[in-house]
């Protein structure tokens, strides 16, 4: 989490410049009624456009409700809207995250060429992005997605939307008529997705060419929406970063913990959901913020991403790894991959002194359980003493890469290795990050959103990606119609993928000795077993 608001900040100076100079408003005609936008010297900018309703009081813990029509009022779209509430960035300043925080959240955002006019231009390929962001931080607007650039420059339109995060968007306490189901988030984004399609053609967009793309909790929401029957008709392809395809997301039993020692934070009991809802959001993220430092579950991977969805096998059912083995259904094109650290910020940042030899062993056997020992001979300690670079490659290969593959073997038109390190200075204190490859590392690049910081290097990565990305969109083809740099071949059979760093490169078999291990191991440990009473 702390990935992404480090790279906000660093880009909040330069993105403000490339906002405010000579900015005019244009207004929008829709279904709903009029929409005033900002016209900056490089793009159309409409921010805060409203898809459902407030969901406070009875609509708190309720499916979202879709928005009215505003009309014969213009909308006033020349502002950002409100982050969904989530817990405070603690010391680091404020700059660095969200300023502004409420219940009434559920906006989206629109970034459209100049010159795209829906009456006199041929509609363009639409691309919605789902922030990452743990399920639980974050919001649309911070400064690394401002896509002034990217849209400029590739001639797409860019919407990013917000959706109800950690306890108010993703609790559950069971089925019946008094519980609280879960999945509010995940049924948000299937709004805003529903409410850009049947409205994106008033902004210039095609409905018929939409491509959903995301990262880290983001990844994990569109690879969930691509394996959905119902969400077929939305959309036309999808791009899933950096999804942690090993975390798992909880069942019912798998809430009960998490749900007594939250009520028990708001002094209500976990079935009364009229207590519950008479707190204000502001109790809520500090119950939340406590709980997230509890004992929760014995599943390791539940401490980094504590509240996701549910499986209610009617939303979610099931595990991502499976429900793309399961599907009765073709599946849509997909570009996939992940960086080649993704782990080292997570690593570095839970444990700020060096891992001991004894400690490593520790958390090996409280993962692992009786894959321990072969875990253990698959990755021994380092020499140095510190631990912490060997575990980073461990998690990297076991959260991220390896079960990637898995998904990528079913459903990848085309896959992708990150390897290009920050070429400015975005880490800030984070310096473990500098000269890697972290979580969240590549979404300057993917949105072209520090070009002015760039070095020649680093906007010859960030323009091939934005042209692989958007011919994506445009064809579903990456090598079409715009000229990249280097041909990206289909991965056929997952041996061959794009390697991004400077120059490009086509490889094959990316760590294909350490994911085949993994494929042995399997990626859901000491969980898999307790889900499914084996």
């Amino acid at each position: 989490m702390k990935s992404l608001i480090l790279l906000a900040c660093m880009l909040a100076g330069c993105l403000l410049k490339l906002s405010s100079a000579a900015n005019r408003t244009i207004t929008v005609s829709t279904a709903y009624g009029d929409v005033l936008g900002v016209q900056t010297a490089t793009a159309r900018i409409f921010y805060g456009i409203p898809f459902a309703k407030s969901p406070v009081g009875n609509l708190r813990w309720n499916p979202p409700v879709p928005i009215s029509a505003w009309a014969p009022d213009v909308l006033n779209a020349t502002s950002r809207a409100p982050a969904c509430p989530q817990p405070r960035c603690g010391g680091i300043p404020s700059i660095l995250c969200p300023t502004s925080f409420s219940e009434d959240c559920l906006y989206l955002n629109i970034f459209t060429p100049l010159q795209q006019n829906s009456s006199s231009s041929t509609p363009l390929p639409v691309m919605i992005f789902i922030p990452g962001g743990n399920f639980q931080y974050l919001d649309a607007s911070i400064p690394v997605y401002e896509s002034e650039h990217l849209v400029n420059s590739t001639n797409v339109i860019i919407a990013l939307i917000q959706f109800r995060l950690g306890v108010l968007g993703f609790l559950a306490t069971g089925t019946g008529p008094n519980d609280i189901v879960g999945n509010y988030g995940i049924l948000d984004q299937r709004l805003a997705i529903a409410w850009i399609k049947a409205n994106i053609a008033s902004f210039g967009g095609d409905p018929q060419q939409i491509t959903l793309f995301g990262q880290s909790a983001g990844a994990q929401s569109v690879a969930l929406h691509h394996v959905t029957p119902e969400m077929q008709s939305y959309f036309q392809a999808s791009i899933v970063q950096s999804a942690p395809m090993a975390i798992p997301f909880r069942t019912y039993a798998e809430y009960i913990a998490p749900s007594v020692l939250l009520a028990e934070q708001l002094n209500c009991t976990p079935n009364d959901i009229s207590c519950l809802r008479r707190q204000t959001y502001e109790a809520i993220t500090i119950a939340q913020t406590k709980v997230n430092s509890m004992l929760t579950s014995f599943k390791f991977l539940l401490f980094f991403e504590p509240w996701v969805p549910v499986i209610d096998n009617s939303i979610v059912k099931g595990q991502l790894m499976d429900l793309v083995q399961n599907t009765s259904f073709p599946l849509k094109p997909m570009v996939i991959g992940t960086l080649t650290e993704e782990a080292v910020f997570y690593i570095y940042e839970a444990w700020s002194t060096p891992i001991s030899v004894p400690l490593y062993m520790e958390v090996l056997l409280f993962t692992f359980h009786e894959n321990a020992i072969k875990v253990f001979e698959r990755y021994p300690p380092s020499p140095s003493g510190d631990q912490r670079a060997l575990m980073s490659r461990l998690a990297t290969e076991w959260v991220f890469a390896c079960p990637t593959r898995v998904y990528s073997r079913k459903a990848a038109t085309y896959s992708y290795v990150f390897g290009f390190p920050l070429d400015f200075d975005g880490w800030e204190n984070e310096t473990f990050c500098n000269n890697h490859v972290c979580h969240a590392g590549e979404l300057p690049y993917t949105f072209e959103s520090a070009w002015i910081n760039f070095t020649d290097a680093g906007r010859r990565v960030s323009k091939s990606m934005a042209t692989y990305w958007t011919n994506f969109a445009k064809s579903h083809d990456v090598n079409q119609p715009d000229t990249a740099a280097l041909t990206w071949p289909n991965p056929s059979a997952d041996k061959y993928y794009l390697y991004f760093q400077d120059p490009l490169d086509v490889r094959k078999d990316y760590i294909k000795d350490e994911c085949d291990f993994w494929d042995q191991i399997g990626y859901r440990a000491n969980w898999y077993k307790e889900f499914h009473n084996e």
